[in-house]
């Protein structure tokens, strides 16, 4: 089992954060594992940043996000010319013998 907090980040260590808790007088915690998602650029993290987060039992934890209502960047940023699929590069890609009308070409080959 597991119980969830609230808190803030007193400090961050490679991919773990360790937190004090709202709880008055509370000391921080263990080193609570950052997910991929909030890690560097993308949760923005820092000393002072309030977050939510679970302890188990066994005395380890993961942090589940921000709690002041900034969502970082977790999706990275696309832009049609960044998103490719199976190689295909979408700002570039175009179909051949296509003429104009209600018709729709097939899938990509």
């Amino acid at each position: 089992m597991g119980s969830i907090f609230k808190g803030k980040i007193a400090a961050i260590e490679n991919n773990a954060a360790r937190v004090v808790p709202s709880e008055a007088g509370a000391k921080p915690t263990a080193k609570i594992v950052i997910p991929w998602h909030l890690r560097g650029a993308a949760g923005n993290l820092q000393k002072g940043t309030p977050v939510v987060y679970v302890e188990f039992d066994d005395g380890t934890g993961l942090l589940l996000g921000r709690a002041d209502g900034e969502w970082g960047a977790y999706l990275p940023a696309l832009s049609a010319g960044s998103i490719t699929d199976s190689g295909v590069r979408l700002a570039s890609h175009s179909h051949g013998g296509v003429e104009p009308g209600s018709g729709r070409t097939s899938g990509p080959a």
